[in-house]
């Protein structure tokens, strides 16, 4: 007699892939929500760029706007684990050229 016999079969990697993949995960809301401020950042931007090229009086509250979101990313959790070098070239660049232009221009 074989004691395994009774186990329930494992599931396969395949049949986790094919249960996240249909759109009633959880997951998906999650997903969507990300995307949709990501796509609103991709259009905001550019537009934010045309109205301070259009009207000059906006320039200076971008700039702090901007050099804000530049010290937000500085603070979180993860900025400063420089386990990787992409990290490290992130918060570099974000030292040397954001902080410097955004700041600058803001002050």
């Amino acid at each position: 007699m074989n004691k395994h016999s009774s186990d329930p079969p494992k599931k396969s990697d395949d049949d986790a892939t094919n249960s996240i993949k249909d759109g009633s995960n959880p997951i998906h809301s999650v997903w969507d929500l990300a995307m949709v401020a990501y796509s609103a950042y991709g259009c905001l931007l550019p537009w934010a760029a045309y109205i301070c090229y259009v009207d000059s009086s906006h320039r200076t509250s971008c700039a702090w706007a901007m050099t804000t979101l530049m010290f937000m990313k500085m603070a979180s959790k993860n900025a400063w684990d420089w386990t990787d070098g992409q990290q490290k070239s992130k918060i570099i660049s974000i030292l040397v050229f954001y902080l410097p232009t955004y700041g600058g221009y803001a002050v």
